[in-house]
């Protein structure tokens, strides 16, 4: 018998299954597409020739795959639920909260002992000091599975018994990264217009201009936090006045200009509610629908 099953070998699955190999654990491992798990056989991994085998072989096993409607795709089979009874689930599929807590409810339901992830790196930081999980689940499950984790992701992190939570925290981080990285595209594009090099783009953001929107975040969150939304070194007329700029400038020089419309709605919808002298952490009534 192995120690873990992973099921799901995409890049993601086969950077925790490598993890786990380098660090001493037995595997079995399964996927769709067997020929994606020969790299990880010639370093020790047990393929396993269905969903039902993989589940048997191990006391615990691991899914990671695309979201939770292919989880339940491949533990519903009449196969695999016979031999679920007893087992560990970890589940570092992508979903919603809501799916997380119906997931745990089918899980006891089959008599699966449950936790719930969301993993907060890219695959080829899984295994290093950086590799980073969000868990959660009962305590001492957590507690018994933890060397597993922190075997895959050293800064693995447990945030209580609510299994929705690693979820609902990864769509908020992740709204952060896919606005900044929609922010960057747009900025590429203003700077290959204007000869400036992208080299010195991005050594301006990480040798400074990086802290200063991780202060500009922190005192949005503080603000919020506290309804505090006056005493502002930005206010939203301010703002609003920038992007307007931005969006005329992408027009005249013929730019991609829905990134630059969009910020003009949102910081024009604050200001018709009224919000034009405050912070613009009060757009947040806007969006709340309380302004």
């Amino acid at each position: 018998m192995s120690d873990i099953t992973v099921i799901g070998l995409g890049k993601m699955g086969s950077a925790l299954a490598e993890a786990l190999l380098e660090g001493g654990y037995q595997i079995t491992v399964w996927n769709r597409t067997a020929s994606k798990a020969e790299p990880l056989i010639q370093k020790g991994a047990v393929l396993a020739k269905d969903p039902a085998s993989a589940i048997k072989a191990s006391p615990i096993f691991i899914v990671c795959v695309l979201n939770y409607e292919v989880t339940s795709s491949i533990l519903s089979d009449q196969q695999v639920l016979q031999h679920l009874p007893g087992k560990v689930m970890i589940q570092l599929s992508s979903g919603t909260p809501l799916e997380a807590v119906e997931s745990e409810r089918w899980a006891h339901a089959n008599r699966l002992q449950y936790l719930s992830g969301e993993i907060m790196v890219y695959p080829d930081q899984i295994g290093t000091e950086s590799g980073g999980i969000l868990i959660a689940g009962e305590e001492s499950l957590f507690e018994r599975c933890e060397p597993i984790l922190k075997t895959m992701a050293e800064k693995t992190v447990y945030l209580g018994g609510q299994v929705g939570a690693p979820l609902a925290y990864g769509w908020a981080m992740g709204s952060i990264l896919f606005g900044a990285l929609l922010g960057a595209l747009n900025g590429v594009q203003i700077c290959q217009e204007e000869g400036i090099d992208l080299e010195f783009f991005a050594n301006r953001l990480l040798e400074g201009d990086m802290d200063t929107i991780s202060s500009g975040v922190q005192d949005l969150l503080k603000r919020i936090k506290n309804e505090k939304y006056d005493e502002s070194q930005g206010l939203l007329t301010v703002g609003a006045d920038g992007v307007e700029h931005m969006l005329a400038y992408a027009k005249l020089r013929g730019l991609h200009t829905e990134f630059s419309e969009y910020l003009v709605k949102a910081f024009s919808q604050a200001i018709d509610a009224g919000l034009g002298g405050e912070d613009m952490a009060a757009m947040i009534k806007v969006w709340r629908g309380k302004s």
